[in-house]
């Protein structure tokens, strides 16, 4: 390590890395880099970069080094042209300007399989992307992991939470696909998404190299149908798949498992969707 109290650059910083920030501002050092920090919170020392702009990042990197970096980027739009900008460009501008040897910590996502008749999927599964997105993020994966440097990528299922109320709106107003009820959903409260990248890079300073990589979803993969049912209950409104009968669907989707996780040590806050949106 460069320092006494370790550093993290938090490349993205958007809602995940800023719970991450509050998890780790005890101990370790935050800079924060995204293209308009001013509003990133005090614990964060803010850094003006766009990720897609190489000279940019060098420039704002240019006589830096940092113990861990965290990678969560966002491309603002659903397209693939974006996404190849945002997940290949800026992860290949911010790996060129990376300056000593950091440990990096790249955030992913479970659309990287491709699995859609109810296949339980771990670290071990095939990979090799679902749509583009699945298959950029992919690519952004093997470029973080030949990139030199020591690293790790978690890929997360579906995150819900504060902000995040899309699908509690669906339910609520009965505009839920009932073609999509036999669909398996795999879910992850944004503030476990937190807790699992301290939790890696917590292990890391205690000298414990994490895995290449990590499937992180809640213990329990369940069906839209019942996840909508239980939601229409919670919130007294009517249930939207009353008069379906979904169950005699085929199953659709992947289950995702969480196993390496929970074997090294991680405890869920929330462990399955029921116990998240009761938060």
């Amino acid at each position: 390590m460069n320092s006494v109290v370790p550093s993290v650059l938090l490349a993205g910083c958007g809602d995940i890395a800023q719970r991450l920030a509050l998890l780790l501002q005890d101990a370790y050092c935050l800079t924060g880099l995204r293209r308009h920090p001013e509003q990133l919170p005090p614990v964060i020392a803010p850094l003006t970069a766009d990720l897609c702009d190489s000279h940019a990042v060098s420039g704002a990197l240019e006589g830096l080094s940092y113990d861990y970096v965290v990678i969560t980027l966002t491309p603002g739009e659903r397209s693939e042209a974006r996404y190849r900008q945002v997940y290949i460009d800026g992860t290949r501008n911010l790996l060129a300007a990376l300056q000593g040897h950091p440990r990096l910590v790249f955030v992913s996502s479970t659309s990287v399989y491709e699995q859609d008749h109810g296949e339980v999927v771990d670290e071990s599964s095939p990979a090799i992307g679902s749509g583009f997105s699945g298959r950029i993020l992919r690519e952004a994966e093997d470029i973080v992991a030949s990139s030199g440097f020591a690293s790790s990528c978690v890929r997360f299922s579906g995150i819900y939470g504060p902000g995040r109320e899309r699908l509690l709106r669906l339910v609520r107003e009965g505009r839920v696909d009932i073609d999509n009820a036999a669909q398996w959903s795999n879910r992850i409260h944004a503030d476990d998404c937190a807790r699992v990248l301290a939790f890696l890079i917590e292990r890391w300073q205690a000298g414990i190299a994490p895995s290449p990589c990590y499937v992180a979803s809640d213990n329990r993969p369940t069906q839209l149908g019942d996840v909508w049912q239980w939601l229409a209950n919670q919130m007294a409104v009517a249930n939207p798949v009353v008069d379906s009968d979904w169950r005699m669907q085929p199953a659709k989707g992947k289950r995702c498992a969480n196993d390496l996780l929970q074997r090294e040590g991680f405890h869920f806050l929330y462990p399955d969707f029921q116990k998240g949106y009761k938060c």
